[in-house]
């Protein structure tokens, strides 16, 4: 079952393991209905991209090209910030002095390495996953 916030507030999710910025989400979502608390393990702290790209075909990709510069500027990061994700560009901002601090606070704290997987680990957990998860829960 895929978590949300509302399968969290009713119960069917007590626990979920997701991306830190979904489960912080979720969190300030679900304030004052269900004391939700996000953790980040201290080993095993994985963190991957999504990717994006233009199509030198696509009808306007002069305005695509301008959108993708506007979310890698520092006020299309600090929106990434602002919405409980870590932006690609964070580390730089932090040491120019333009990540939004407040939304940094925000975050969930992370300590340690943290690591990016391959495609083969990836789909390795996939598999382990659809294998063992029901068995887990019983």
């Amino acid at each position: 079952m895929q978590s949300s916030a509302a399968t969290i507030e009713s119960g069917q999710t007590p626990i979920t393991l997701d991306w830190d910025y979904l489960q912080a989400g979720y969190a300030a979502k679900l304030k004052g209905k269900v004391d939700w608390k996000v953790t980040v393990p201290s080993d095993g702290i994985y963190s991957n991209f999504y990717a994006q790209g233009v199509s030198k075909t696509a009808p306007h990709p002069a305005a695509a090209r301008l959108w993708e510069e506007f979310l890698y500027s520092d006020e299309g990061q600090n929106l990434f910030l602002k919405g409980l994700s870590r932006p690609a560009r964070l580390p730089k901002m932090e040491a120019a002095g333009t990540a939004d601090k407040t939304a940094l606070a925000a975050l969930p704290k992370v300590e340690g390495d943290v690591k990016f997987p391959t495609d083969a680990q990836v789909n390795d957990a996939k598999k382990i996953l659809a294998d063992e998860w029901a068995k887990a829960l019983g």
